[in-house]
């Protein structure tokens, strides 16, 4: 399982399309149907109902949609929580320098 697996099924219940999905997500459409199709493999159910368009979930994708908002917000939330007590605990200073010139960029924090 794969957090990018449930953030493509969130996009794909909120598009109602594999295409727009995949373009939002930043892959081709095969790859994303791939993608799709593993969360189906690890869930061992099918999520979404092909035989229409615009694409609908199955009963249990509704069920799993729900989850999958609550998980990936959780997650959010619990690397909000941990970031915020790095800057707690000690003076934090990063370096970004770029493979060309003429300005590299950094961060004191």
């Amino acid at each position: 399982m794969e957090t990018k697996w449930l953030e493509d099924f969130v996009s794909l219940a909120e598009t109602r399309s594999f295409s727009r999905s995949a373009v939002l997500r930043h892959v081709t459409q095969p790859a994303f149907s791939r993608r799709i199709q593993a969360l189906e493999a690890w869930a061992g159910v099918d999520l979404v109902d092909r035989s229409s368009y615009p694409t609908r979930l199955t009963p249990a994708g509704e069920l799993l949609h729900a989850q999958a908002l609550e998980i990936l917000g959780a997650l959010q939330s619990a690397r909000h929580l941990v970031r915020s007590h790095q800057g707690d605990s000690a003076d934090v200073i990063e370096f970004a320098v770029p493979h060309t010139w003429p300005s590299p960029s950094f961060r004191i924090g």
